[in-house]
């Protein structure tokens, strides 16, 4: 990895905080669109509708929010609410549910998160946490069990997890587990019920490479997250390993499979390149999701958890300031520290894929139906 340090003077940017908000909005709202038009043709009218009132209902509740802290704070509300970009967190956290989510746990969790992982901090680029995490961690722990009564059926993540141990090592078993979802194509599309926004990986990755070309997001961020889960699952398929499938090595279908499934790629995206809970620096993002990701597969694969994109964000936002404080300085010395750091995180990953490879006992055949387990989708 490349480090790129530059000394004043520097050049002021086009780029304006409403530019890239702007962006990222629209952004979101293409991936809500597909959300709504796939619940809609393949289920009912029903479910696109559940789908536009849990937005709805989380965009009231910020602005409900935000208006009162500005009006207690003495502040121009309409302004306030213009400049504090409440609708984003509202966006994202309404993608990161299950449809099948009551609307009234998401008002909650929606209050919650702007209320005690935005407002208390003193607002917008104040905050350590990234909001929407905190929100989905406040309806994961809280409101688990109350769904409405749409249907609702075993994530990729969950079934893999439970019934797989995260490592079908046999063509049979994982030709079992895809068929649940539609194979690897099914995967990538999002035609599997889930959180809103999180199935449609192609469909992110797109939107992400607009964002990236747009300057509204770092692409070491993504690129980086994405490349160390990739080599970590390659390495676990290689130390545990797993059976080819269909003439494809398990070091290429085992890493595709850990990117198609749970909400990885939308961290990836929308979470982890937060400007306002992540490093300003270019080494400093790098470290911040290398850590996400080590941490990611960490809780993936030896958690009692079937997802660990969610839980990796949070813990590597209280971890930003140190990496903030000790990354700064000279600037030659903060190279040293880079370069280190990324040795550092690179060994830890891969004792970590040996550590999991050799301690988890792969699964080489169809697991009976009574071990399936129905979990919502947990970014």
């Amino acid at each position: 990895m490349k480090f790129n340090f530059h000394v004043s003077p520097n050049l002021k940017g086009k780029q304006t905080t409403k530019k890239i908000m702007r962006d990222l909005t629209i952004g979101l709202l293409i991936v809500f669109a597909a959300s709504v038009l796939y619940y809609g043709m393949v289920w009912s009218y029903r479910y696109a509708l559940q789908c536009i009132l849990l937005l709805l209902s989380s965009l009231a509740t910020v602005f409900v929010c935000e208006a009162v802290f500005a009006k207690v704070m003495k502040k121009e509300i309409k302004s306030y609410l213009l400049n504090s970009f409440g609708w984003v967190t509202a966006i994202i956290l309404t993608l990161m549910v299950p449809v099948s989510t009551r609307i009234y746990a998401l008002i909650i969790a929606t209050a919650f998160c702007i209320v005690f992982g935005k407002l208390l901090f003193g607002g917008f680029g104040q905050n350590i946490f990234n909001p929407a995490a905190v929100g989905r961690a406040t309806i994961f722990a809280a409101f688990a069990g109350m769904t409405t009564n749409l249907v609702t059926s075993a994530t990729p993540t969950a079934l893999l997890a439970s019934s797989y141990h995260w490592l079908p090592s046999t063509a049979g078993a994982l030709d079992a587990f895809l068929s649940e979802f539609g194979g690897f194509t099914g995967l990538a599309l999002g035609l599997y019920p889930g959180a809103l926004g999180e199935t449609f990986t192609i469909l992110i990755l797109i939107v992400g490479i607009f964002l990236i070309i747009r300057d509204v997001i770092d692409w070491r961020i993504p690129v980086v997250y994405l490349g160390t889960i990739i080599v970590m699952s390659a390495c676990i398929a290689l130390f545990a390993g797993l059976d080819s499938y269909h003439g494809i090595p398990s070091v290429i279908w085992y890493p595709l499979l850990h990117l198609l499934t749970g909400g990885v790629v939308f961290g990836a995206v929308f979470m982890l390149t937060d400007p306002v809970t992540s490093p300003t620096s270019a080494s400093g993002r790098t470290l911040f999701a290398m850590g996400a990701a080590i941490l990611t597969v960490l809780i993936r694969v030896k958690a009692n958890l079937p997802e660990g994109c969610l839980y990796s964000i949070l813990l590597m936002n209280m971890f930003t300031p140190l990496i903030e404080s000790v990354l700064d300085g000279k600037q030659l010395e903060v190279k040293k520290k880079a370069i280190k750091g990324f040795i550092c995180f690179a060994l830890i990953g891969l004792a970590i894929s040996v550590f999991a490879a050799t301690s988890i006992e792969p699964v080489s055949e169809k697991p009976a139906a009574k071990n399936l387990i129905i979990q919502e989708e947990c970014l």
